[in-house]
């Protein structure tokens, strides 16, 4: 007998297993019984509002027409002005009202609402004017009073009936809104699979293309051209940085000369004047286009040592002794004879690389591929960054899920006091 028992308690305490597309029909077949009386009470209830909601206005209108009788005698003309003006405005309110056959929980608590405001209204101006239209019309004003008293007392049992004994059908609705919702949000986990796969497809794609358009700029790279001329780049900023530590000493000297030929005594050729400059600005393009023994920096290096032994360079001692000293060397002990050489060869070499139709080609071609692969990374990280999003947008739909099928199941025992375990899949 004992285990009889236990075995009819763990069956009883078994959950339904009921899958979410087949929900909503389950649910109506198991509130079937508890729904139809509720509504059969609220389709009661209704049709009691309209038929008071009819008397009011049938009131209203007799009180209406012996406000026009009065009228047309011609006795108390403002009191029946005034009943007229009154008995189309609670006419007006009653017309605001709507009521539908067979209204779903939230059109019957929206008529509640609906009601309570116009029987509000329709009480306090009745207060308000009724006692200056006394004592005529006291039979037809009874009468308004006793349909309004009527229509209160089933707009407050409506109220009675929805706070109480209808608002299981109210869970109810609430349920098969969540189950809609759970629908809604499967829908999106079902397209995930499909948005991650198109979207990795078109990621890989680029990748593939960012791995060819590397291979080929790093064989373009190997090519005789472009290796001719990134190496002779090299072999330039390696020259250029020698001659300015070379001529490092006759910068400062070099400098204040260049203001001191502004004024008499000391002035340059026009050729001289330009070279002075670019020793000043570019040393090392202006050592490559000098002429063999470098003729024009060795006249300029001359009168720069006669404006420092007239004393008219104002610089400091040590200044102008590492300055002489440099000009000594480059004037009687050709110091820079070598390092011209170097810098004409390349400078000559890096013109003519830059000049060639194939280089100006391969450069062209290796721009284009460069601002190619840039685009491509860019849209790269574009289609991760969606990925990533995705997956984000993902998680978050299957912890609302999970919400939503423990909030339907809890809402299943609320309204039946039985367990369900709905199956998303």
């Amino acid at each position: 007998m004992f285990l009889g028992e236990l075995s009819e308690v763990v069956t009883i305490s078994t959950p339904a297993d009921v899958q979410i597309n087949e929900f909503k029909p389950w649910l109506e077949k198991e509130t079937v019984d508890i729904l139809r009386p509720l509504k059969e009470q609220g389709k009661k209830l209704v049709s009691k509002v309209k038929e008071r909601l009819d008397d009011a206005r049938d009131a209203c209108g007799k009180l209406e027409e012996e406000g026009c009788k009065q009228l047309d005698k011609g006795k108390a003309v403002r009191k029946a002005k005034l009943t007229q003006k009154l008995t189309r405005y609670f006419l007006k309110q009653f017309d605001k009202i709507i009521v539908t056959d067979e209204p779903s929980f939230n059109e019957l608590t929206k008529l509640h609402k609906d009601l309570e405001k116009v029987v509000s209204s329709i009480m306090r101006e009745r207060s308000l004017w009724f006692p200056r239209i006394s004592p005529l019309f006291i039979i037809a004003r009874k009468r308004v009073d006793f349909a309004f008293a009527r229509l209160a007392g089933s707009v407050s049992e409506l109220g009675a009936f929805l706070s109480t004994d209808f608002s299981k059908a109210e869970t109810v609705e609430n349920l098969f809104s969540e189950i809609d919702e759970t629908m809604r949000l499967l829908e999106g986990l079902d397209t995930y699979e499909e948005r991650k796969k198109m979207i990795e497809t078109k990621v890989e794609s680029i990748r593939r293309q960012i791995e060819e358009g590397e291979e080929r700029v790093e064989s373009m790279r190997k090519s005789t051209e472009l290796g001719d001329l990134a190496r002779t780049r090299s072999r330039t900023e390696e020259l250029r940085k020698q001659v300015k530590y070379e001529l490092r000493h006759l910068q400062k000297p070099l400098a204040k000369f260049a203001n001191l030929t502004r004024g008499p005594g000391y002035a340059l050729s026009s050729e001289e004047v330009d070279k002075l400059g670019k020793y000043l600005e570019n040393p090392f393009a202006a050592l490559a286009t000098e002429t063999p023994g470098c003729p024009i920096l060795k006249s300029i290096l001359r009168k720069v040592g006669r404006a420092m032994d007239e004393g008219k360079l104002k610089l400091k001692s040590s200044r102008l002794r590492k300055g002489r000293e440099k000009i000594d060397e480059i004037l009687g002990k050709g110091v820079l004879n070598e390092l011209h050489q170097s810098c004409v060869q390349v400078y000559s070499t890096r013109q003519q690389l830059v000049s060639s139709e194939k280089t100006k080609a391969a450069q062209k071609e290796s721009m284009q591929m460069q601002r190619k692969l840039k685009e491509l990374r860019k849209r790269k990280e574009a289609g991760e960054a969606r990925l990533r999003a995705l997956e984000k947008q993902h998680s978050g739909l299957q912890e609302k899920v999970h919400g939503q099928k423990k909030s339907i199941e809890k809402l299943v025992y609320d309204i039946l006091q039985r367990n369900v375990n709905v199956k998303l899949g």
